[in-house]
């Protein structure tokens, strides 16, 4: 009998609001419909010291450490990233941007503007949807985007509207009186429809103005014979009320590894 070979791959998603670091394990002869593992992962506020030492800590316990792979939608904070990069980590992350190599058809007007986080999530619920059945992808986070994935597992695009914090946000810079409601806040239980002061109120809105939005989107989108996945910061507190949805919450950054993976594979230099 032969030992499977674990190797480990950090994964970074640098974000407009936060930067995500997962390290997942990768099998050689991983099946289809697996992600890669989650084994450490790590979230940081853009803008807050970098978690390096963390990471170190990482590296020093894995035995096959692969060239780390970087993506996002802030250009400024991947630029940041990888300036900072301690040379004891290894290699400067490879910084996947060209789109045009991924495992994956993208059926849009212009698939090189397409936010790639979006992509990525789509890399990996084609691995999880059930063949021959399209797949929506809810992601909550800054902005909440709600993007199909079509029979054949191509990318053909979706909708995309504020997130609960940032409409939280908006709400407060843009009125004189109303107060910042935090999604911390709209997580510590689901608001009554009908709230009795003004912070109730605005979870009332908040929270089931984003969840009509993104019901509607579903249904419009594919209809009741899809399967819908939710990832992001807010997702959880949606994934209840979507019955059916299946909340992944690592979603991009497995993306990002099977993406790395698929250049490797193809002879493309990682």
């Amino acid at each position: 009998m032969t030992t499977e070979t674990l190797r480990q791959r950090l994964a970074i998603d640098v974000g407009n609001t936060r930067i995500k670091f997962g390290l997942f394990s990768v099998s050689e002869n991983r099946p289809h419909g697996k992600l890669p593992e989650c084994v450490q992962r790590t979230v940081v506020l853009s803008g807050e010291p970098l978690p390096w030492e963390l990471v170190r800590s990482w590296k020093s316990a894995s035995a096959n450490w692969q060239t780390a792979v970087i993506a996002g939608s802030n250009p400024d904070g991947v630029k940041r990233l990888q300036a900072d990069w301690p040379n004891e980590l290894g290699e400067t992350p490879l910084h996947v941007t060209n789109t045009a190599q991924f495992p994956l058809a993208i059926l849009v007007d212009e698939p090189r503007r397409v936010g790639i986080d979006r992509l990525l999530n789509a890399i990996a619920v084609n691995e999880l949807r059930a063949s021959g059945r399209p797949a929506v992808i809810v992601d909550s986070g800054t902005a909440t985007t709600v993007d199909l994935v079509t029979s054949e597992g191509a990318f053909s695009g979706g909708a995309i509207l504020p997130g609960l914090a940032l409409s939280a946000k908006a709400l407060h810079e843009y009125t004189a009186l109303l107060p910042l409601v935090s999604v911390t806040e709209l997580g510590q239980e689901t608001p009554e429809p009908v709230g009795l002061n003004t912070r109730a109120a605005i979870r009332s809105g908040l929270f089931w103005g984003q969840l009509g939005a993104v019901k509607e989107l579903i249904d419009r989108e594919a209809g009741p014979h899809a399967d819908i996945f939710i990832t992001g910061g807010g997702g959880a507190l949606l994934t209840t009320y979507l019955p059916g949805a299946r909340f992944e919450s690592h979603l991009p950054l497995q993306g990002l590894v099977l993406a790395a993976a698929s250049r490797n594979n193809s002879g493309t230099p990682s």
